[in-house]
């Protein structure tokens, strides 16, 4: 049996009360366990298999590693109310049982039970999900922690950085076709960040402070006087206080391109894959990168403070709100900003990490316009944000993309849902999560 979805909750149901009886079975008949521990590993299993496998409609083709993640790293934490702190050492200790129940049967491939199996080890994972879960005392730390049940990048960060296997770059053609249309010019900041890479890439003033590890003020000023990009706006700015030189230096980082060391270092195989590719697709890395992927609270200057990862929490809201602006019609930020806040659609937090950064950025890629108060005002970096703002005509379509993008990947166009439509249960969630209804919201 391989397609729940055929088959009715109560077929599924009886399936898998099979299974669990099988699982006894073979424990009992393995005869390595104590009596009271196999009944503890088959209650566990049986709660995941009638109720999570079931609910989800999963079948053994579906289970991965993943399975396990979304099982213990949400679902039992946030849906399950007496889930203790040692519960999550113990169903991991479970499903170790259970995965070796299904290498023996043979009703998993190698490739399941080796990403499965892999998963188990990381522990101090789920423990880590499980403390943030009951320290998030409001919604924006509900709606992060539902958005962040990333064990990849867990994983990724225990290991040192020579030794991290590299992804490689992926185009979001849907972002490029609906972005690059024959009539878009390759933004300027595809050039800027080459010449980043070539500067590095030289070897000169690349030594990192020891503190912040940044890149020294001397390197950011010969880029900045060789490209005439005219961000140097005071003779000791740092390399936070700019936040398109720190998206420079981190994008590369996500993606790869350098490593941290005493010094920047380059990994010239995948520069060389970026490079290789064309502007058009270059500057849709880039983009995808810096809406997806860069943590944007890391934009903003050091001691800047506040909450910026609630704002990238909202980051479709804030899609939403471009891309509802007429196109190249300026706005008077402050009005518009608190207008949404009061809505309820932007949230409000004293530090607005998208204006007084992300927003510098996504001018460089010709997305929007816009023009800041005289440098005389602004004390502060937090101050430094857009007065008036527009949206271009490339930055309106890209912007109803990231509102949408759950639909786009999906293949199938945004569609307008009446106040009272059903959800299906394989539709993309409302949430814009980008999970199907059922493995997020039901």
């Amino acid at each position: 049996m391989t397609n729940m979805e055929e088959i009715t909750w109560e077929q599924q149901r009886q399936f898998w009360e099979n299974e669990t009886k099988a699982f006894e079975v073979f424990l009992i008949e393995e005869g390595k366990l104590k009596e009271d521990t196999v009944k503890k590993h088959v209650f566990r299993m049986d709660f995941v298999m009638t109720e999570y496998f079931v609910r989800y409609e999963i079948s053994y083709a579906d289970v991965t590693g993943e399975t396990i993640v979304d099982f213990v790293g949400r679902f039992l934490i946030s849906h399950v109310l007496t889930t203790k702190e040692s519960d999550i050492g113990a169903y991991l200790t479970s499903f170790k049982k259970w995965i070796q129940f299904l290498q023996t049967t043979s009703k998993i491939s190698k490739e399941q039970y080796t990403s499965m199996i892999e998963v188990c080890k990381y522990k101090s994972y789920f423990d880590e999900r499980f403390d943030e879960y009951m320290h998030a005392d409001n919604d924006y730390a509900l709606e992060r922690w539902l958005n962040s049940n990333d064990i990849e990048y867990h994983i990724e960060q225990q290991t040192p950085p020579d030794k991290r296997k590299l992804k490689p770059l992926v185009v979001d053609t849907k972002l490029q076709q609906l972005w690059m249309d024959g009539r878009t010019a390759v933004p300027q900041i595809v050039s800027e960040f080459k010449a980043f890479l070539e500067a590095v890439r030289k070897g000169s003033n690349v030594k990192l402070s020891a503190a912040r590890k940044h890149l020294p003020r001397k390197f950011w000023h010969e880029l900045d006087e060789q490209l005439n990009m005219k961000l140097i706006r005071k003779p000791t700015l740092n390399q936070d206080q700019e936040p398109v030189f720190q998206f420079f230096f981190y994008v590369a980082i996500v993606l790869g391109m350098t490593v941290e060391g005493i010094q920047l270092e380059m990994n010239e195989k995948q520069v060389d894959s970026y490079l290789a590719l064309s502007e058009q697709q270059q500057a849709t890395i880039l983009l995808d990168a810096l809406w997806n992927r860069v943590n944007w609270g890391i934009l903003q200057e050091v001691n800047e403070g506040g909450r910026p990862e609630d704002i990238q929490a909202w980051r479709r809201a804030i899609a939403s709100v471009l891309a509802s602006w007429p196109v190249k019609r300026e706005h008077i930020v402050d009005q518009e900003w608190k207008k949404h806040r009061q809505s309820g659609i932007l949230l409000d937090t004293g530090v607005d990490v998208f204006l007084h950064a992300v927003a510098t950025v996504l001018v460089r890629f010709g997305l929007i316009t816009a023009t800041y108060p005289p440098e005389s005002e602004m004390k502060y970096g937090s101050m430094r944000q857009p007065a008036l703002m527009a949206v271009q005509e490339s930055g309106n379509r890209v912007f109803r993309y990231f509102v949408n993008e759950a639909a786009y990947v999906l293949n199938s166009a945004p569609v307008a849902v009446a106040a009272e439509a059903k959800i299906g249960r394989n539709d993309p969630c409302s949430c814009g999560s980008g999970k199907k209804y059922k493995k997020c919201c039901l």
